[in-house]
């Protein structure tokens, strides 16, 4: 079990697309713009940065930690974020020496909410706010009576108080727009496996009050290796990574909640997802990708309706990457 886990949170992230093309200038019709946080690797350890109208601002650097996956409070005032210490040879994600940390939406007053090994956790990750601020959502590695298992936990604001709401093993959980339903991924049934392809897109009916789910539905039925699920602002799709086993070659696929269909938006021979965000118009996502025939790690979007592709960051010269955008 510990190789699955390990396996599995490994995941190495992201693509190029031959019809690329980098921004320039943000268009001045584009009244719509959105702010986007990242992590930025060029001096050896992941900081924390804001892109806002083609520029870059540094938000959080210490050179004995990385951060990364920033994910921006409803009322737009804080940043719920990871921090580990550095690790040149792990570029992101680093879940078992995690800690969940909170800021304003500047970089300052630093908190740590839950460090390294509270609650007995023996890893962390993918926190996510509740449409009010009032809870977070994420995933914690626990010791079980099969062994180490990743669990769906909710905590209040301040990281206390944590609440498993199932025995299953599951991973990458959201919240839906109303905090109505969890998306996540699972093996169905519930029945673990070391072929990473039966990794698959599950739903669960969320009561917010009594913080429990119910009714657990299986969405996607494919033979790829599914992960990081995000609900689109209407509520109508649900963007996901489709990769292969070991995830050298992943695309970005869209779930349709009315259709309840699959298909696909990104499909090359890079590997694309992380953090996948929506705009806030709902018109385009934002991702990660690699290429390493190509280029490190990049950030990208990909517009909804004509699925064209454009390249926000990368680096020049090509020694490092960006990573997990979050769209505010």
């Amino acid at each position: 079990m510990k190789v699955l886990l390990l396996f599995i949170f490994a995941i190495t992230l992201f693509l190029s697309c031959s019809s690329d093309k980098e921004l320039v200038t943000l268009p001045e019709e584009n009244k719509n713009f959105d702010f986007i946080l990242f992590s930025k690797d060029q001096k050896g350890h992941n900081e924390l940065y804001r892109y806002d109208f083609n520029e870059e601002t540094l938000l959080l650097s210490d050179p004995n930690y990385d951060y990364w996956w920033p994910k921006v409070s409803p009322d737009k005032t804080k940043i719920l974020l990871y921090r580990s210490p550095v690790n040149p040879n792990k570029n992101h994600d680093n879940y078992p020496e995690a800690d969940l940390m909170v800021t304003n939406i500047d970089g300052s007053n630093q908190q740590v909410l839950i460090a390294k090994g509270d609650y007995d956790w023996t890893a962390q990750g993918v926190c996510r706010w509740n449409k009010d601020g009032t809870k977070i959502l994420m995933g914690a590695e626990q010791v079980t009576p099969s062994g180490n298992q990743w669990r769906l936990v909710t905590t209040d604001a301040a990281g206390n108080n944590p609440k498993n709401l199932s025995d299953w093993w599951i991973i990458d959980p959201n919240f839906s727009v109303d905090n109505s339903e969890i998306v996540f991924v699972a093996f169905p049934e519930n029945s673990l496996t070391f072929d990473l392809s039966k990794l698959e897109l599950h739903k669960a009916d969320y009561d917010a009050v009594n913080d429990t789910i119910t009714n657990i539905t299986r969405l996607t039925d494919n033979s790829t290796r599914d992960h990081d699920p995000s609900y689109s602002p209407d509520g109508s799709k649900i963007v996901f990574s489709a990769g292969n086993a070991d995830y050298s070659n992943v695309d970005i696929a869209i779930f349709n909640v009315n259709m309840n269909s699959e298909s696909d938006l990104v499909d090359d021979t890079g590997s694309n997802g992380g953090s996948m965000c929506w705009s806030n118009d709902g018109s385009s996502i934002y991702f990660h990708s690699l290429n390493l025939s190509a280029h490190p790690f990049q950030i990208k979007k990909v517009e909804l309706n004509t699925k064209e592709v454009t390249t926000l960051l990368k680096s020049a010269p090509s020694d490092y990457g960006y990573f997990h955008p979050e769209a505010y």
